[in-house]
């Protein structure tokens, strides 16, 4: 169980990885493939677009993250266990939706043209 669920915490955050992916490429495709609004992105949304395969690291991380966190649990009871996963779970979720929610946030604003200068 403990193995499980270290190998699917940085599964979840890939998913929100790809989601986040999903949300940015309508952005991507209307205003820079095909020029939407000659080329003024709010800065938020500029920056995801040039470095969103380089978020795919924050999965890496969690792997390295989650491979440590293993090596840890080795030597502690099983009630110290329940408790780091849980933790180790609850942050992954989070980390991902606040992942998701700044990937949802940089597709939104060139529609609002918050951050554009005029």
């Amino acid at each position: 169980m403990t193995l499980a669920l270290l190998i699917i915490n940085p599964i979840i955050m890939f998913l929100f990885w790809l989601a986040g992916m999903v949300v940015i490429a309508s952005v991507h495709n209307h205003f820079v493939q095909y020029g939407g609004n000659g080329g003024t992105l709010p800065s938020l949304t500029q920056f995801i677009i040039d470095y969103r395969i380089y978020f795919v690291g924050i999965s890496l991380l969690w792997s390295f993250i989650s491979i440590r966190i293993y090596q840890i649990l080795n030597d502690k009871k099983t009630e110290d266990q329940s408790k780091i996963l849980l933790f180790y779970s609850m942050l992954s979720i989070c980390t991902g939706f606040f992942m998701l929610i700044i990937f949802g946030l940089a597709a939104i604003l060139p529609y609002l043209l918050v951050g554009v200068a005029a």
